[in-house]
């Protein structure tokens, strides 16, 4: 039982993380341009915290969006270096 308690108090923990780097990826991406490249890799860093969370929670709906967030993150990334 402790061990299952732990796992949700760590899991709470990676989506507050989850959160705090999709919201710096909003605000570089929005605010600096020279940084863009800097935004699109904190939001693919988000969004594999979000599809990691998605893939133990069961709830797939959403882990497959956030693989499509993941992958236009990565275009967004390629697209602001190229």
């Amino acid at each position: 039982m402790a061990r299952y308690v732990a796992s949700i108090q760590s899991r709470r923990k990676l989506r507050w993380l989850g959160f705090v780097m999709a919201l710096m990826s909003i605000i570089i991406l929005t605010s600096f341009k020279e940084w863009q490249s800097l935004g699109w890799a904190i939001s693919v860093c988000s969004c594999s915290v979000w599809i990691y969370d998605g893939y133990c929670s069961k709830h797939y709906a959403r882990m497959l969006m956030e693989c499509l967030y993941w992958i236009f993150g990565f275009w967004g990334i390629f697209n602001w270096l190229s």
